[in-house]
């Protein structure tokens, strides 16, 4: 993760040898699209995570706010069915719980509120930070992927999605933003930030905080326009 740190700083540095980006609307509205490198690089199909963006310049900065959706990994769980069986270990009778597996994918729907700064030099890049509120999404169905699981210890009955996963989280980005193409109505970006996010699980022996590198690309329409 401290590569993508020093990457990070090493754009930055870089982008303040080069000019930024203009404001070319009053009222700019996109969508955005992101994910995550490290999965990318893992040979893993990165998750997309799509959004919608509204951005109000003010003189060098601009602020901005959306709407997006995030889905994770598949997660599983367990339920016991009410029933028994015994076995012999080692000359003794075991009583093992007969349980269904469980799996869905857990979604979150996320508010980001972004404040985006540019240079008076060029037009072409921009300093971005900021925070997004996740609130959990108990939509995506689950289906039961094994039946009768034989455990030692009793699962519960039904669980609840809100046992396994907090309701509320919050992260924080910061990154450099880049114009890839743009002309009187659109705008093209591409933005890598770095994201420090909370974990969403309950119960983990992970850490508090997830630290990601997250490249995200935008396209952006000028509703109203500077004349």
């Amino acid at each position: 993760m401290l590569k993508h740190i020093y990457l990070l700083i090493a754009l930055c540095c870089f982008a303040t040898t080069i000019q930024a980006q203009k404001a070319f609307g009053k009222l700019v509205a996109g969508l955005e699209v992101g994910f995550d490198v490290s999965q990318f690089t893992a040979g893993i199909k990165p998750r997309l995570i799509p959004g919608l963006q509204l951005e109000v310049p003010l003189g060098d900065f601009s602020v901005g706010v959306g709407l997006g959706r995030e889905i994770y990994r598949e997660y599983e769980y367990y339920t016991w069915t009410g029933q028994t069986i015994e076995r012999i270990e080692n000359e003794k009778p075991v009583t093992f719980f007969l349980a269904d597996i469980h799996a869905f994918r857990p979604a979150y729907w996320s508010i980001p509120i972004k404040v985006d700064y540019r240079f008076h030099r060029c037009h072409c890049v921009f300093v971005h930070a900021g925070m997004t509120f996740d609130f959990f999404s108990s939509s995506p169905p689950d289906k039961i992927t094994f039946r009768n699981a034989e455990t030692r210890e009793s699962p519960l009955t039904e669980v609840r999605r809100d046992q396994l996963f907090r309701t509320t989280t919050k992260s924080y980005e910061f990154g450099i933003g880049f114009k890839l193409h743009s002309n009187d109505y659109f705008r093209l970006v591409a933005r890598p930030c770095f994201v420090l996010s909370e974990n969403p699980e309950i119960y983990t022996d992970g850490p508090k905080y997830l630290p990601t590198f997250r490249m995200n690309f935008g396209f952006q329409y000028a509703f109203i326009r500077y004349e």
